[in-house]
């Protein structure tokens, strides 16, 4: 190697090095999203008994409708919350997209053969589409999972009180999750159509 080909190894691996921290402080945040949404469905579960206690010490004020305006509030926090997460997977996804570049670049300067494992973490050879196929199935299992639980818990108690706050709330919160979906979506196909992902 000359002198040249040594600074270029050097830069190239030095960039692929903040490149991946920047990722794995990306991934890191999101998991602190998880941390806002459980807390968020704890307060889902105790609202009923809250609605009820203000209901009580106000006569003016319906309980169904303080319990409907409260689930709805938690509705456009966890929905907040889920839009800061997808720009932070797209953020991810990005430099992860990036380190695929300079992992192949790396591995020309090294002469690596092609099924050589060196600098292989962001291609995956073994299997097509590796990263995309590990992420997909978890994601998706939290993400109905998460649904069922801003979406139907509410709608139950909901329809205990009233059915049209329960109906409204229903049609709501699946309108979101939808818009969600695309979102979403969009955001898969911009990075698992490339080459490796």
């Amino acid at each position: 190697m000359s002198i040249d080909a040594n600074q270029r190894i050097d830069h190239l691996y030095r960039e692929y090095a903040r490149l991946s921290e920047k990722a794995e402080e990306h991934i890191k945040s999101m998991y602190d999203d998880f941390k806002l949404l459980g807390a968020l469905g704890a307060a889902i579960v105790v609202w009923k008994p809250i609605s009820d206690v203000i209901a009580s010490t106000n006569s003016k004020v319906d309980s169904s409708t303080i319990l409907f305006l409260g689930f709805l509030s938690f509705l456009i926090i966890s929905g907040m919350i889920a839009l800061l997460n997808l720009i932070k997977q797209s953020y991810a996804w990005y430099f992860v997209y990036n380190l695929q570049a300079y992992e192949i670049e790396i591995k020309k300067e090294l002469d690596e053969a092609e099924n050589s494992q060196i600098f292989n973490f962001n291609l995956g050879k073994k299997e097509e589409k590796f990263i995309a196929s590990s992420y997909r199935e978890p994601y998706r299992f939290f993400l109905i999972a998460g649904e069922v639980g801003i979406t139907f818990i509410p709608f139950l108690v909901l329809c205990h009180s009233s059915i049209l706050y329960a109906v409204i709330y229903l049609s709501l919160s699946l309108s979101g999750f939808l818009i969600f979906l695309r979102m979403f979506q969009r955001m898969m196909k911009r990075y698992f159509n490339k080459n490796y992902l």
